[in-house]
C-alpha cells in the first residue's frame, strides 16, 4: 500500500495530477543493482554510497568486429571484475533486441546494474548464462525507506557461442554479452519511462 504524506497528496491537488504521480515526482529515483538496494536498506541511518556508472572501456573487439549484430555498442565491468559486452544486436539479442520494446534506451541502467553487483545468479544447467538484478528505486526520506519502484533484469551469456549455437564469434575468447534486458512483472516486460531518466 503506497502511504502518501499531506504535502504529497496537498501538491497532487493542487497541480492536477494524481497522489501517486506527485509522490514519483518528489521523490529521488535512481536505478541500482539488487545487491546495492540491499547494502542501501541495511545502512538506514548512515548515507548510501550512489551508484557509480561503470566507465565506458574502448574494446578493440569493437573495432575488429564485422558490422551487425557483433559490433559491441558498450562495455560494463561488474565488481568481480567480469567486462560484459552490450552488442548492437538484431531483434532476438543485444540492445536493439531490449531497447524499444522493454523501454531501457539509456546505457548507463545496464551499466548501474551490472556494476553494483558481485554475484550475478548462475544455474547448473545454464553455466554459461548470469543473470543480473536491479532496480528503479525511490531513495525515500528521513522517515520512509528506500523502496522499489520497478525490478529491472539484465541476461548475459558470457561465452563465445549462445546457448542455441545459433550466434558465435571467431574470438573464443570474447563473450555474446547481454542477450536481453527487461522489467519484470510489468505489462509486456515494459520498464517505466523514469527508469530512462536516472
Amino acid at each position: 500500500m503506497l502511504r502518501l504524506s499531506a504535502f504529497a497528496v496537498t501538491t497532487a491537488l493542487v497541480l492536477g495530477s494524481t497522489p501517486a504521480q506527485a509522490m514519483d515526482e518528489l521523490e529521488e529515483l535512481t536505478v541500482m543493482s539488487n545487491e546495492q538496494y540491499e547494502e542501501m536498506l541495511g545502512s538506514r541511518g548512515r548515507a548510501a554510497a550512489p551508484p557509480v556508472a561503470t566507465p565506458r572501456i574502448e574494446s578493440s573487439e569493437a573495432a575488429s568486429a564485422a558490422p551487425g549484430w557483433a559490433t559491441v555498442k558498450f562495455n560494463s565491468t561488474d565488481r568481480r571484475g567480469k567486462v560484459v559486452p552490450t552488442r548492437v544486436g538484431n531483434n532476438e539479442l543485444g540492445w536493439k533486441h531490449f531497447s524499444s520494446p522493454h523501454n531501457i534506451t539509456n546505457p548507463d541502467v545496464v551499466k548501474k546494474i551490472i556494476g553494483g553487483t558481485s554475484n550475478p545468479t548462475t544455474s547448473r544447467d545454464k553455466p554459461h548464462r548470469l543473470v543480473y538484478d536491479g532496480a528503479l528505486v525511490a531513495k525515500g526520506g528521513l522517515l520512509d525507506p528506500p523502496r522499489k519502484i520497478a525490478n529491472i533484469r539484465i541476461i548475459v551469456q558470457y561465452h563465445w557461442q549462445t546457448a542455441d549455437n545459433r550466434y558465435s564469434l571467431s574470438d573464443r575468447n570474447a563473450k555474446i554479452g547481454v542477450i536481453t534486458a527487461y522489467c519484470r512483472s510489468v505489462p509486456r516486460n515494459r520498464c517505466p519511462d523514469k527508469v530512462n531518466q536516472t
